[in-house]
């Protein structure tokens, strides 16, 4: 599995560790799971967990799946306008946190992702994110066994 550094605002990093927000959103994203530490832009300007993604749904299938809900597909057409794919959130993993200053001092070079990017590509920078994020807490995992009309494009997100 590739891992990537992700970067979140952070009312959304909030809503993923809260366990209520259990898709992300994105116009483009891999199509294969992903493990990826999370980057929280400002004010917060740091990694402070790991979330391992599923696959990516195209949030096109979700209108077929939907087309008896008017509802559910004016948010999913809402979301279109934005999104082209969701990515369950399979599990969520606070880490230590390290911050912006941190990486600028081992790399300063570092640059934060304005959406992704591979960290296989940069072992270095990849060695050092795995030795400091160090797991704390316990990992939280997401059941998508039953999920609800109301998970598919939540108008908070």
């Amino acid at each position: 599995m590739r891992t990537i550094l992700l970067s979140f605002k952070p009312e959304w990093y909030n809503k993923i560790k809260d366990g209520s927000k259990i898709f992300e959103y994105r116009r483009t994203f891999p199509n294969e799971e992903i493990m990826a530490y999370m980057y929280v832009s400002s004010p917060v300007k740091m990694i402070v967990g790991r979330i391992h993604l599923g696959k990516r749904i195209d949030i096109n299938t979700w209108k077929e799946q939907y087309k008896a809900d008017k509802e559910v597909c004016e948010r999913i057409d809402d979301f279109l306008t934005r999104h082209t794919y969701a990515m369950p959130v399979l599990s969520f993993q606070m880490t230590k946190e390290i911050e912006l200053e941190t990486l600028r001092k081992f790399n300063p070079n570092f640059v934060c992702p304005q959406m992704y990017y591979y960290l296989d590509n940069y072992s270095e920078l990849f060695d050092f994110i795995r030795k400091n994020a160090t797991d704390i807490g316990k990992l939280h995992i997401n059941s998508f066994v039953n999920i609800e009309k109301d998970e598919i494009c939540r108008k908070q997100y």
